[in-house]
């Protein structure tokens, strides 16, 4: 495209300037309308909602990764146990409680017993945009509480030119620290501090 330009009579510096906006806007453009779809995921589907509280003492904590990062809910968040599928047998249940001195035992159970399922549930509005949302259900009434998610963006269409600058993700720490917070800690907003006991 340079040569071509220098051909049609452009300078040097204006050929360049001519072929980098050549590349450059039409890029740009396919990422803005890109990512303009991922932000209306943010807004909606991401953004936190605390519908109705309650309080419990424990969840079943329907998560792929309960057994490791699903301790927080004891250690953080103010449970005293949780409910999870068991890793080492099929329609078997695990129930991981924390005791006195700090220590979290494990006894596989036939059933559940808590009220309350907090959810993890993926989805793909869009094919550059996976969202992870996390919900609060009562189990007796199917009632969704609360819902938060975290939505990331591949960069869509123009990933293989921008790749890592053009991806993004949401909630982010550093731009919206309050709905980062809510997202993090919605089991804990919704299930520690309310006035109807729980089990």
């Amino acid at each position: 495209m340079t040569y071509a330009l220098r051909r049609a009579g452009a300078g040097t510096r204006k050929a360049l300037f001519l072929a980098a906006c050549g590349v450059v806007v039409p890029v740009a453009s396919v990422w803005f309308w890109d990512r303009e779809d991922f932000r209306e995921v943010c807004e909606g589907e991401g953004r936190p909602q605390v519908l109705k509280r309650a309080l419990a003492d424990g969840v079943f904590l329907n998560s792929g990764t309960s057994n490791s990062f699903g301790m927080r809910y004891l250690h953080d968040e103010g449970f005293s146990w949780i409910e999870a599928p068991s890793i080492y047998r099929r329609n078997k249940w695990v129930r991981y409680e924390k005791q006195a001195d700090g220590k979290i035992t494990t006894t596989e159970i036939d059933s559940l017993t808590a009220r309350y399922e907090v959810r993890e549930v993926f989805s793909q509005p869009f094919g550059h945009t996976g969202l992870m949302q996390t919900q609060v259900v009562d189990r007796e009434t199917g009632e969704v509480m609360a819902r938060a998610g975290k939505a990331n963006f591949d960069g869509g269409k123009a990933k293989w030119f921008l790749g890592a600058w053009g991806s993004s993700y949401c909630p982010s720490a550093m731009h919206s620290s309050e709905d980062f917070r809510a997202f993090y800690h919605l089991a804990k907003d919704t299930l520690r501090s309310g006035q109807k006991q729980g089990r």
